[in-house]
């Protein structure tokens, strides 16, 4: 019999967690889910059998609490029927480890994020850090999306002793070597900015208020050679549709799947918007977080606009695959964006096909993290 992995969402569709899924499946484990169910970007659904532990509203953490805990006996019955479990967030890891207390159950925990209260200032932060440091040293394994989240939260900062692996967001060896087999290739004729207007894709969720509003203007100040494009669930602005919709050279294309749409979002932009709003003091998460777009940039070979300071920027600069904004104020990183010159893009793309394909496809990081799990599991299987 394989060994029986549960897997525990904060919600249902998130990309990621669907890989990571595909990932343990890849390496012979039968996964199930328990996940909650919220508003929010779907764009790819587990592939395996799923149970909802019911819904939650994005970001309300008070009144999350009684769902959770209504929440705690079916994901004790499903943890029965488990040799491990893979919890997506802290939150989801402490749900596990209370709920199966006394069961024996080895729970690895996954962070992709780190919340604006565990890195606090002040005896609320003090307090978050020592429960966190508790909860992941209760853990059997962490796997984080990048060395920083291990090397400067975890070790640094709270001094955990758990055993730790980084697992990136890359894109699928199986999808990435199928796209390199067809050949990577633009939907569009001619040179931007000289043959047709310069397109500027913002996939994902669409969360950053100023992101938007960076866009917009760059929109607005060169209406006949710019044109953006925008895929995913917008969150902030709520209204980003009716205030795209305004614009003759700004559409809004509605939420996407992946990878299938990937292809089609990709290769109809000369440029992806993968930058942060300016970084204040505590904006670690913005400093350490490297999101999806990053690996599909880099796999579709579409240059990136990153934000300075961030993990995505040391790459950019690294490899020279794309534009890092230094800017705070919104016009002023309009006016780098109307800078850009067909030169730049072609430097640009040129150095995105020459990137080894290691830097955003997955090489041996099933085997590495099926073999870990293995060994975890088998304590109690």
């Amino acid at each position: 019999m394989p060994t029986r992995i549960l897997a525990i969402l904060p919600l249902l569709g998130d990309p990621r967690h669907s890989k990571r899924i595909s990932m343990l499946q890849e390496y012979g484990f039968a996964v199930q889910v328990a996940a909650f169910e919220r508003d929010s970007h779907s764009g790819r659904m587990p592939d395996c059998p799923a149970e909802s532990l019911g819904k939650i509203a994005h970001g309300r953490y008070l009144q999350r609490i009684p769902r959770i805990l209504a929440a705690l006996p079916a994901l004790r019955r499903a943890m029965k029927r488990s040799h491990a479990a893979y919890a997506f967030g802290p939150d989801m890891a402490l749900m596990a480890l209370v709920a199966g207390l006394g069961l024996g159950r080895p729970v690895v925990v996954e962070t992709a994020d780190i919340r604006e209260v565990q890195v606090a200032p002040g005896l609320m932060g003090r307090l978050v850090r020592m429960i966190d440091r508790c909860l992941v040293n209760s853990c059997s394994l962490l796997v984080a999306t990048t060395p920083a989240f291990i090397e400067v939260y975890y070790r640094r900062w709270l001094r955990a002793s758990v055993p730790a692996m980084v697992i990136e967001n890359k894109v699928e060896s199986s999808f990435a070597q199928e796209m390199i087999a067809e050949g990577i290739k633009s939907s569009l004729a001619g040179r931007p900015l000289r043959d047709r207007p310069l397109r500027i894709g913002y996939f994902g969720n669409l969360r950053c208020e100023w992101s938007w509003r960076v866009l917009k203007g760059f929109a607005e100040s060169r209406p006949r050679d710019v044109e953006v494009v925008l895929a995913g669930f917008p969150m902030n602005p709520v209204d980003l549709p009716q205030q795209a919709a305004r614009y003759d050279n700004i559409e809004y294309l509605g939420e996407f799947r992946s990878p299938q749409d990937l292809p089609a979002l990709y290769s109809s932009v000369d440029l992806v918007w993968a930058c942060y709003q300016p970084l204040g003091p505590n904006d670690w998460n913005l400093r350490w977080a490297r999101p999806n777009r990053f690996y599909e940039s880099c796999l579709f070979q579409v240059p990136i606009i990153s934000r300075a300071g961030s993990c995505d920027a040391v790459d950019v600069a690294r490899y020279g695959i794309g534009l890092i904004i230094e800017d705070e104020d919104v016009v002023a990183v309009v006016d780098r964006l109307c800078s850009i010159v067909p030169d730049d893009l072609e430097t640009w793309k040129h150095n995105m096909a020459m990137l080894p394909r290691k830097v955003y496809m997955y090489t041996s990081e099933a085997c590495t993290l099926g073999g870990a799990l293995e060994r975890i599991a088998g304590r109690c299987s």
